[in-house]
């Protein structure tokens, strides 16, 4: 019997190929997934830590929690000699008894019990008058606190009419009370 050459290599395993190896699965993208996350972590985080964001709370973001805000600035009082803290009559004779003057700047200013700003109650303020409001220059003037003040009468914006101490200009010069 007589095989042909073609029935002989279809009888024979082939023994040239090799096996193809089975394909292991690389880490890599895990570990770079992994170490972007935790660098990402450590980095922002530690920008947060330096901004001092670590107390952050979801009701100061809102805006509606209980939010720290700085105490009012309170200057210690200086021991004046008693001539500089009130002087009777004297500071100005810028006004007389009875001239209507007004109130020349754009913003509102406080009508006092007593004459002086620095280390007053906050009851000393009795009223405050409107930028443009008209008042009526009661009498003598008083040195307090290095300003020059004046006894009004005047009627506030919502018709309360009060007697106050008012003061002729600001510590820095901006002339408040004028015709």
């Amino acid at each position: 019997m007589q095989l042909s050459s073609s029935t002989l290599n279809e009888t024979q395993p082939s023994s040239t190929i090799p096996p193809t190896p089975r394909r292991r699965r690389s880490l890599f993208w895990i570990g770079f997934g992994v170490g972007f996350g935790l660098l990402a972590l450590a980095s922002c985080g530690g920008i947060g830590i330096a901004l001092g964001l670590n107390e952050l709370s979801l009701a100061e973001l809102q805006g509606n929690g209980v939010v720290w805000t700085p105490p009012p600035y309170t200057p210690a009082p200086t021991p004046a000699a008693a001539n500089e803290t009130i002087a009777t009559a004297g500071g100005s004779t810028r006004f007389a008894p009875q001239q209507r003057v007004r109130n020349l700047t754009n913003s509102r200013v406080n009508v006092r019990a007593t004459p002086g700003y620095l280390s007053k109650p906050a009851g000393d303020v009795i009223g405050v008058l409107e930028p443009g409001a008209t008042v009526i220059v009661s009498g003598e003037n008083q040195v307090a606190d290095n300003l020059t003040w004046w006894y009004v009468q005047a009627t506030l914006s919502d018709g309360r009419a009060i007697a106050g101490w008012v003061a002729e200009a600001t510590a820095s010069g901006v002339q408040i009370l004028g015709e």
